[in-house]
């Protein structure tokens, strides 16, 4: 054992991961929730060949004869042709297989290890200071383990990647390691889900927030409905299959809760008789205004400013309400006119998980939810009555029926299954997970209970009954009613406030003024174009001439820096070349041929080209989308 490696080792660390490391004895003493099981300390003994081993419960975590053989064999089976590549490695161990793989050129090393005296074992076996600095060995432990992961292969997104278990800590401990390859499973769809949405709605958000500027002009911010709903309850009423079974207890408790509901739901609400308070309207696309229209209820809306702009000019429909901030440039437009913070809404990839984060950040004492299924409840994907299946009405012939559809929509994604409340098995898929787990990991901080009838089973948040939730005679419920009516009463004044919060005049000059900026950018960028398309051409036909090649070089690190130096225009332009921004910063080089992947010269004129083309569109169709909404407004 090597002392001096121990402290090289932890000096290559973050303070705090190393502290963790140093602090840690037997795997008793680990401050780490996976060690909690362990009760007995570990010794480590000598192989046959004098290189440490270790026992652990009767299993063996490397070999009692020659780990470093055992460990050169295992790598030797490891995929490696030269090009770049992710060994995963879920557990080590001691790290004998370390060695081994960081001599690959190419490669990086991702530990993923829930017991972090293994760690420290291996630090004082192997000197891994070097590729520890480097980045081509990269630790992950303790808490937030998806989030380093995600962390770890940024800028990473195409180099294949090999899962690699380690034997002998998985004979040891089965559930611990599969708990780190489910994460790293969980993580990498995440990630590839919100490539696939940022490459889909890139251009409808941005055309959303500016031409919901002028309507949106007339909201009130969300941040008025921060903590004006303490000492009573909410009810979150998404629209999944079993909502309609819920309307009865939704029905005879009415006048005990706010009810807020998400867009989606309006439609089964209202055809029952259920008004809610307030509605949340989230997404992007043209469809979904169709939840909106015809309503003629007293809900008031709430609204995402990349929600379809054709919500807010229907005919019949919610006309008035709170406008959420959004994490995209676009909307500092409107911020800027303010006379406040507009308000953040924590979200989860869904309408409903924002609502619910709403309801929180209302104050209420508690939250429920219903109709948050997250599963394709009694072979359902929506739940009657939804404007999906109205439209079906329209659609359905002899070839195609409504049940077609609802099959299609069953299995869209490939199928999981998951556990209900009563033991009972669910269908669901990996889009409905992603949402459920992100429910699980903000339980601890909300006060959220789960009163859907059927469906997925949410750890960490209690199952109940309305009728358990809301007991009481008749001074009980009339009390309840009365701090009810209240809290609508509040929310209806703040949108009778004779001020308005944004003002009108200030953003039709902060419009005009980005117009005009876009306007005079615009040249910059189609130079910048033309440049990069004769430095790709050159390339791509291997004809480079010294002299004109060095030239448009020196004019293209001109025109670079001059647009690089727009730092406010490139912000509120990103939102419509996503797909560009990820070719260049995650790899996300679908757009790139064979070719130009192999040909790094080529690969960089490439992304340059796609970056100044994308740039052109977006200042073009930016300009021509606000000068329109600027029209409206004068």
């Amino acid at each position: 054992m090597n002392q001096s490696y121990l402290e090289k080792n932890l000096a290559a660390l973050p303070s705090q991961l190393a502290e963790s490391i140093l602090n840690l004895g037997n795997p008793s003493e680990s401050t780490n929730s996976l060690d909690s099981e362990s009760k007995s300390p570990y010794q480590l003994t000598k192989s046959k060949t004098g290189d440490p081993t270790l026992e652990l419960d009767g299993v063996w975590i490397h070999s009692r004869f020659d780990p470093k053989k055992e460990a050169e064999r295992f790598a030797t089976e490891l995929p490696h042709d030269g090009s770049e590549r992710i060994y995963l490695l879920f557990g080590a161990g001691l790290g004998y297989i370390l060695p081994y793989l960081l001599e690959r050129e190419k490669v990086t090393i991702i530990w993923m290890e829930p017991h972090q005296f293994f760690i420290k074992e291996a630090f004082q076996i192997f000197d891994f200071s070097k590729p520890l600095l480097e980045g081509k060995l990269v630790l992950i432990t303790g808490e937030g383990l998806e989030d380093q992961l995600s962390e770890a292969v940024k800028g990473k997104g195409t180099h294949p990647i090999s899962f690699v278990p380690h034997r002998g800590s998985w004979q040891w401990r089965e559930s611990d390691y599969l708990k780190l390859r489910h994460t790293a499973e969980q993580m990498f769809h995440k990630k590839d889900v919100n490539l696939a949405t940022l490459t889909r709605f890139e251009k409808i958000w941005a055309k959303n927030i500016c031409y919901n500027l002028p309507e949106l002009s007339k909201f009130r911010p969300v941040s008025d409905l921060f903590g004006i709903a303490e000492g009573i309850s909410i009810v979150v009423c998404g629209a999944g299959p079993s909502l309609s079974e819920s309307i009865p207890e939704l029905t005879k408790y009415r006048n005990q809760f706010l009810l807020l509901a998400v867009d989606t739901a309006l439609p089964i609400l209202t055809s029952f008789g259920v008004d809610p308070d307030l509605i949340f309207s989230v997404d992007p696309q043209a469809l979904n205004s169709q939840y909106l229209e015809d309503y003629s209820g007293d809900g008031i809306l709430i609204f995402d400013p990349t929600s379809t702009y054709l919500s807010l000019r229907l005919d019949k429909g919610p006309n008035k309400g709170f406008v959420t901030s959004s994490p995209f440039p676009l909307i500092g437009l409107l911020e800027r006119t303010g006379d406040g913070e507009i308000g953040s809404v924590p979200f989860g990839g869904s309408v409903s998980t924002n609502a619910a984060s709403l309801a929180t950040l209302m104050g209420a004492r508690s939250v429920f939810l219903v109709g948050q299924d997250l599963s394709f409840t009694k072979g359902l994907a929506h739940s009657k009555g939804a404007v999906l299946e109205e439209r079906l009405n329209y659609l359905e012939s002899r070839k195609f029926r409504r049940e077609k559809h609802n099959y299609k929509q069953l299995f869209a994604l490939p199928q999981k299954k998951v556990t209900g409340n009563l033991g009972e098995t669910y269908i669901t898929n990996e889009k409905m997970l992603i949402f459920k787990k992100w429910f699980e990991d903000h339980a601890k901080e909300n006060p959220w209970t789960n009163l859907t009838k059927f469906g997925a089973k949410l750890e960490g948040i209690p199952h109940s009954e309305f009728s358990k939730e809301f007991p009481g005679g008749k001074d009980e419920i009339e009390k309840q009613k009365v701090l009810v009516d209240a809290v609508r009463q509040k929310i209806q004044s703040k949108l009778k406030e004779e001020s308005s919060f944004f003002q009108k005049n200030l953003l039709v000059s902060e419009i005009k003024s980005t117009t005009e900026a876009l306007l005079d950018f615009v040249s910059t960028v189609k130079r910048g174009l033309n440049v990069s398309q004769r430095i790709y051409n050159q390339i791509k036909l291997n004809q480079i001439n010294p002299k004109t090649f060095t030239e448009d070089i020196k004019q293209m690190d001109a025109i670079d820096e001059q647009v690089s130096g727009k730092k406010g225009l490139n912000e509120i332009l990103s939102l419509g070349i996503q797909r560009v921004i990820l070719t260049i910063t995650e790899g996300y080089d679908d757009q790139l041929t064979l070719e130009e992947k192999e040909n790094a010269r080529l690969a960089v004129a490439k992304k340059s080209l796609l970056l100044y083309e994308g740039l052109y569109t977006s200042v073009q169709s930016t300009k021509r989308m606000l000068t329109k909404s600027l029209y409206r407004m004068l």
